[in-house]
């Protein structure tokens, strides 16, 4: 196979990889529109923002392309994913004010303390083991003194009936999108393996302990929520207030 077939493949399969998020999640374009129609608003487009677990780079060429004067760093551990986002990022001239490390945030190297971060479908990932509670001090670390953190996730009480019956609807939305049943299926059982939901009273919990103020819901589609707060100033107790 020749070098431009394999990078012809790649890209196929990154947008493929695109398409299916964007059919699987409720609101996935809208939750991204608004998220960084709140980070422009935020930082007045201008300065420099955190994107945590920046994917095949879908968030920051939306951020870069939305806020000219913005200057954007990605990190994501997923290196093949970074390479799709470096090929996207190229495509559409943006390699100038977009930075990528493939790393973890807490690996990242000593930077300048970022006007905003954006924590968009990653937390959940993590089990609430320490693992959530790391993850939110260290992007902390990177933010300065009242810079917002924008971040989204499934959340919910598993163990809350009307949560069974909003997954029973979520499902009827994939499959109305055109989604193989099957697909679907095996896309429920990695929800079950390998996402760590939270109640919105943990999550407050976690953000502040890490040093963050209460979050303000600003999206919501069946078990899918996004809230933003703001880095704490210290020995203060504010939340986010809007720019």
């Amino acid at each position: 196979m020749s070098v431009d077939t394999v990078r012809h493949w790649d890209r196929d399969r990154a947008e493929a990889y695109d398409r299916r998020v964007r059919e699987a999640i409720p609101g996935y374009d809208a939750l991204h529109v608004l998220s960084c129609q709140i980070v422009a608003e935020a930082t007045a487009g201008r300065g420099r923002v955190l994107v945590v677990g920046a994917g095949t780079g879908i968030e920051c060429v939306a951020l870069a392309q939305d806020c000219p004067e913005l200057a954007v760093v990605g990190v994501d551990p997923a290196r093949e994913m970074l390479a799709h986002a470096e090929a996207k990022i190229a495509r559409h001239g943006l390699g100038g004010r977009v930075r990528l490390y493939p790393s973890k945030v807490g690996d990242l190297p000593g930077l300048e303390p970022f006007d905003a971060a954006t924590l968009l479908l990653v937390l959940h990932f993590l089990p609430d083991d320490g693992a959530k509670q790391t993850l939110l001090e260290e992007i902390a670390a990177h933010l300065r003194p009242g810079a917002p953190l924008v971040l989204a996730d499934l959340f919910g009480d598993r163990d809350d009936p009307w949560q069974g019956q909003l997954k029973g609807w979520w499902r009827h939305l994939q499959l109305a999108a055109g989604i193989p049943e099957i697909e679907v299926d095996k896309g429920f059982r990695h929800v079950d393996r390998d996402f760590h939901p939270l109640t919105e009273a943990r999550l407050a919990e976690l953000l502040a302990a890490a040093g963050f103020g209460p979050p303000a819901p600003y999206f919501r589609a069946l078990c899918f929520g996004g809230w933003v707060t703001r880095k704490l100033q210290e020995q203060t107790n504010q939340g986010f207030s809007p720019p």
